[in-house]
């Protein structure tokens, strides 16, 4: 596909992006080998979000953020050592006793409220009526907790860039999860009925809004 767009649109500038490294250098040596590789760009995921974190400019100074890789949260960080584990960190470590022991026995697991393994779920999954409250209100503790250890998720360096960058999502166009079911605007249910993960709807919110404006953002 990339080598079809290339070569019929050869003064087009390329970006291919992709979360494995793998992929992009087996992609880029394919691709570079049929042609010249000047107007194309390959990037990690995680690579491009950094380069653009650096290219964006806060208003305030105070609110600058480089997003250091350790003080990243991911479900589970043990086996590869960088970041904060989800699992260790909080669900472990920070929930109490009974916290954990509702969790338990609502058959709450910690994958059910992380976000980047949401899709792993199976098909079947929802929230029922007795879940519902305890996912959120581990919710709103786990973003606290987030604000007074100063780590970052995804939703966090993504929303920093559309916030900053030249094409700006101001504060009233967008409203987390927590702020619409405060608010009344939202349920713990969505408009058909289905339940909500709130981890789950801020992560998809996000990382659509920053598909649509990431090109505009990358530097010449």
């Amino acid at each position: 596909m990339i080598k079809k767009i290339a070569k019929e649109e050869p003064s087009k500038k390329i970006l291919v992006v992709s979360r494995l490294s793998r992929l992009v250098n087996k992609i880029k040596g394919d691709v570079v080998k049929a042609r010249d590789g000047d107007n194309l760009t390959f990037k990690t995921y995680d690579d491009f979000m950094q380069l653009l974190v650096g290219s964006v400019i806060p208003a305030s100074e105070s609110e600058s953020n480089s997003f250091i890789i350790f003080d990243r949260i991911r479900f589970d960080c043990d086996n590869n050592g960088s970041g904060v584990s989800f699992q260790t960190k909080f669900v472990d470590e920070h929930l109490s006793k009974l916290e954990r022991k509702k969790m338990t026995d609502n058959s709450i697991q910690p994958l059910v409220l992380w976000n980047d393994e949401y899709l792993s779920l199976p098909l079947s999954f929802g929230l029922q009526t007795s879940q519902r409250e305890i996912c959120y209100n581990i919710f709103l503790k786990y973003e606290q907790w987030r604000n007074q250890e100063t780590y970052w998720d995804e939703t966090d360096r993504s929303m920093y860039v559309l916030k900053n960058g030249p094409s700006v999502l101001k504060e009233d166009v967008y409203l987390s999860w927590v702020e619409r079911v405060k608010r009344g605007e939202m349920d713990l249910l969505n408009e058909e009925g289905d339940p909500l993960d709130p981890f789950f709807f801020d992560m998809v919110s996000t990382i659509y809004q920053v598909a649509v404006k990431l090109v505009r953002l990358l530097p010449c």
